[in-house]
């Protein structure tokens, strides 16, 4: 009997970061979900351990995630997931879905690990995991610990999540073969487990092959891998950052590029530049097929807020090109300021961004303001 070969095309997009997180991948996440007009946006990744945000118009209100995907936030219709590997907080996926007005929009995998209280007393009680590893003490890690031993809960054990339950994989299978599914992952590449800086990184990997797992999608179904990378890369905690020059505290203050941790408000860890052996590794890890370029503004002050390809300087068009040549990955999207629609797609695809959150679904909201 002749079995005819299949073939496989579909729709499904990742989005994860390229070095120690932070890399914007959110925004960058909004972004794309607008550009695309996904059907569905996937949260992946290890848990509410990683925060996503973006900052309006007045580049000081910041709106953040900690447990959902920052995807839907320019799309009304977007409908929002978390896939089957990804810890969940049960209070904190409550009290963003009250935050954001987002009830019938948010469904969750019934195999999603749990976040008990005791996995986040144990973590609190961990000098290292707070002052070596780096944690941000969500409960994350040990509620994966305990689902790997197969001791701790799972979404389906939790009575009052059982409205929001649904099997995700076979939603972002079937979708992502006529409407776009965006999986957004958290933290970056240089923190997954199986690197060589282990063991100040996350408790799982973080690449493309691992969300396509989270979110239980076909591996042919994926069509896109969008790698997320800042020009002047940051990190959390201990560890290596590298092959790369480390600046200062002070110096990071005199240049005025001064990002505020999310884990104990310190100022976070900056590299002079990328490090363009780890930026190879990653692209090469995660099949890289385009490249969002954040913090150009960073790099060079002069690109600040600009959204015209024309206006780009000859500074940030030769590391772009560096990063093509090394990479062997077009930069398609670049970043250039903390306004949510500080982006220029250099591939000019539809959609402006420049008032977005006012044309789109921006229900009333406890916003928080920061200094990042």
């Amino acid at each position: 009997m002749e079995i005819e070969r299949k073939t496989y095309e579909g729709q499904a997009k990742w989005i994860g970061g390229a070095q120690f997180g932070d890399e914007g991948k959110g925004v960058a996440s909004a972004v794309l979900t607008n550009i695309y007009d996904a059907k569905l946006i996937v949260r992946t990744g290890v848990g509410p351990n990683a925060e996503h945000g973006l900052f309006l118009e007045d580049e000081t209100t910041y709106l953040k995630v900690n447990q959902l995907p920052l995807g839907w936030i320019l799309n009304s219709q977007t409908q929002i997931r978390i896939g089957r590997n990804v810890a969940i907080d049960p209070v904190k996926l409550q009290t963003e879905i009250e935050q954001y007005r987002l009830d019938g929009r948010v469904k969750i995998d019934p195999n999603c690990p749990i976040i008990t209280p005791e996995h986040i007393r144990k973590e609190a009680e961990s000098k290292r995991m707070r002052d070596g590893i780096g944690s941000t003490m969500s409960g994350s890690g040990y509620a994966h610990a305990d689902h790997i031993l197969r001791i701790g809960p799972v979404a389906r054990d939790i009575d009052f999540l059982s409205p929001l339950l649904i099997d995700v994989s076979e939603e972002v299978n079937r979708i992502s073969q006529t409407d776009v599914v965006i999986l957004e992952s958290s933290q970056g590449y240089g923190l997954s487990l199986s690197t060589e800086y282990y063991p100040n990184t996350t408790s799982k990997n973080v690449t493309s092959t691992s969300a396509m797992d989270d979110a239980g999608l076909n591996p042919f179904r994926l069509s896109d891998v969008f790698l997320v990378v800042k020009t002047m890369p940051t990190r959390e905690g201990g560890g290596s950052m590298g092959q790369v020059t480390e600046l200062s505290t002070d110096e990071i203050k005199r240049r005025n590029l001064t990002e505020i941790s999310s884990i104990g408000g310190k100022i976070r860890r900056k590299a002079e530049s990328i490090d363009f052996e780890m930026l190879k590794t990653a692209s090469e890890v995660n099949g890289a097929t385009q490249i969002v370029l954040t913090f150009c503004d960073q790099y060079d002050p002069e690109v600040r807020n600009i959204t015209k390809k024309d206006h780009i300087t000859k500074k940030v068009w030769e590391l772009i090109d560096r990063i093509e040549k090394t990479t062997d990955v077009p930069v398609t999207l670049i970043n250039t300021g903390k306004p949510f629609y500080s982006f220029i797609d250099l591939l000019d695809r539809k959609k402006e961004l420049s008032s977005g959150l006012k044309k789109t679904y921006l229900p009333p909201l406890k916003s928080s303001s920061t200094s990042l």
